[in-house]
């Protein structure tokens, strides 16, 4: 468990986490289609029930816990979609020597707190101690804000490139990785 600063902690999501966590991502997503700018994501589409119930029992869904309330989630793993084997990625590594940050999420009320600042570096430290070279990640082009917020903490884009989600269909995303 990883304590911040302030009334929350980063910790592992357990089975009475999941639903919390659909209220969670179902209110973000609701507040996100309200801007101009968002990941696309749809209740019940995704991230949704069954994929959350995965990333619990494989030990991949982390929280920020505010309280008992959940303040902000993502997804840690090395699985990935194939179109990231076609990226010109800085760090030379292969399937299983890089972790994937997927849906990442910070609670409307709780944004520029430093919490999914906080996540991010949790998910290098995570990468840093299993022996990882790399943190990866894409970000569809809806969520463009969000890039500096990368970059800033010191992931480098490696290039764009249209990537296939049931979830979206054919969209592009921007590709960035932080080296080990």
């Amino acid at each position: 468990m990883n304590t911040t600063p302030g009334t929350w902690k980063i910790r592992r999501a357990t089975e009475a986490d999941l639903e919390p966590l659909q209220s969670f991502y179902w209110q973000l997503t609701d507040d996100l289609e309200k801007q101009p700018y968002h990941p696309l994501w749809e209740k019940g589409v995704y991230p949704d029930a069954a994929y959350l119930q995965a990333s619990i029992a494989a030990g991949e869904l982390w929280v920020a816990d505010m309280q008992g309330q959940i303040a902000a989630a993502m997804v840690v793993n090395d699985r990935c979609n194939e179109g990231y084997m076609q990226v010109e990625w800085q760090v030379q590594a292969a399937m299983g020597e890089f972790m994937v940050i997927h849906t990442l999420g910070v609670a409307t009320a709780c944004q520029r707190r430093g919490i999914g600042a906080a996540m991010v570096r949790h998910a290098i430290v995570l990468a840093a101690e299993t022996g990882h070279k790399a943190v990866r990640l894409d970000l569809i082009d809806h969520n463009l804000p969000a890039e500096p917020a990368y970059t800033k903490l010191g992931f480098r884009k490696c290039g764009s490139i249209r990537l296939f989600y049931p979830s979206v269909g054919w969209q592009l995303f921007h590709m960035y990785e932080y080296g080990l």
